[in-house]
């Protein structure tokens, strides 16, 4: 019986150092990626429209709407495979306006503004769909694609 209690104690002190992180991984080393939302000559873009992650990075995406109407990101694939730490939103003194945290489907950004969205990619994707919902600007051009490594 001692045998056995020694044994464990011995399994245990070598599985634990990786059963627990050091730290909150989902604030350390933020990476910042800016996708910036707008049109051009008839037509609606994000930009870019192609966007890379890494699973475990923390990222903060900059989503910043340059242009005088709203747009926004839809792109459920992708927040399934995320943890949404907060979306943040300030306004032009960098004094805090919202935090919402939980579940996030989409993201509108009002004309002329921008929104921060802190996420940290859990799992693997490729060829994720990310469109502006708002009826005729997928159509438009603004579309893209989302890979996490």
């Amino acid at each position: 019986m001692k045998v056995n209690k020694i044994l464990l104690a011995l399994f245990v002190s070598t599985i634990t150092p990786f059963a627990y992180a050091d730290g909150d991984l989902s604030r350390a080393n933020v990476q910042t990626v800016v996708m910036e939302m707008g049109s051009k000559d008839g037509r609606m873009y994000f930009k870019p429209n192609q966007l890379n992650f890494k699973t475990g990075q923390a990222f903060k995406i900059v989503l910043k709407n340059v242009d005088k109407i709203k747009h926004e990101i839809e792109a459920n694939e992708f927040v399934d495979k995320v943890f949404t730490r907060k979306v943040e939103m300030k306004d032009k003194n960098g004094d805090l306006i919202a935090e919402i945290k939980g579940a996030i489907r989409e993201i509108e950004v009002g004309p002329m503004k921008e929104v921060e969205w802190y996420v940290v990619p859990i799992q693997p994707g490729k060829n994720i769909t990310m469109v502006c919902a708002i009826p005729g600007h997928k159509e438009a051009g603004m579309h893209g694609l989302i890979t996490i490594e």
